[in-house]
């Protein structure tokens, strides 16, 4: 992968900042970068930074990095809700994904940079690995949550209620793929992210969980 300009700390400038000002080349001059917005056929709006070569690289100054992770982290999830997209593949052809794979400016994140983006969203509580690796293996994906698990119960809840259904008994299936859910927030909700949010109710006393038998899986109870 081409070597891309990076983006110096002198005199406290953040990445973003580098970004509206130009990047000084080798020879000292103003490499002037016209950077706009990009909305995509689906009405995803990528950000300016989007358009700026070194956003694809792993500065290596810690305090730009530190910024530059958390900036991914925002475009990430900010893609996923839109999207609807509740898992990654941590892999090479993630990498070639738009949200990843500038191709207007034939820029991409490697995978080195890649599990590090997603290695800073667990620690920070915005994604989670969706199995724990072996021993000397590496993570092959990860859940992201663009909603707290609270806030998908909160979601799961109302909706219960503003259906009447509390009182009754639904499959996970039901209450994630069904014809009547198409229009609610958790509609195909990873099963992971679904667990979670229903142990947060039934720690509240607003469900119970049943394990299902044979092909009719989980369910759960409202009250």
């Amino acid at each position: 992968m081409q070597t891309q300009p990076t983006a110096s700390s002198t005199g406290g400038s953040s990445l973003a900042t580098k970004s509206s000002n130009g990047v000084r080349g080798s020879k000292g001059e103003s490499l002037k970068l016209s950077l706009q917005p990009m909305t995509t056929s689906t009405g995803f709006v990528f950000p300016s930074l989007y358009s700026f070569p070194p956003f694809f690289t792993q500065q290596p100054t810690e305090s730009t990095w530190s910024h530059q992770r958390s900036q991914w982290t925002t475009l990430i999830l900010a893609y996923a809700r839109h999207h609807r997209i509740f898992r990654f593949d941590i892999s090479e052809a993630t990498c070639t994904h738009e949200l990843f794979n500038n191709t207007a400016i034939k820029r991409r994140v490697n995978i080195s940079m890649l599990r590090a983006i997603f290695n800073f969203m667990t620690s920070s509580g915005t994604a989670e690995y969706d199995t724990k690796p072996l021993k000397g293996q590496l993570p092959t994906g990860a859940l992201v949550y663009w909603k707290t698990s609270d806030e998908w119960a909160l979601a799961i809840y109302t909706w219960v209620k503003d259906k009447g259904l509390t009182n009754s008994i639904m499959t996970f299936w039901e209450l994630t793929e069904a014809n009547e859910v198409e229009t609610a927030e958790f509609y195909q909700l990873h099963e992971t992210i679904l667990r979670k949010a229903l142990e947060i109710l039934a720690r509240q006393g607003k469900c119970q969980v049943f394990r299902g038998v044979g092909e009719d899986g989980d369910g759960v109870k409202f009250a």
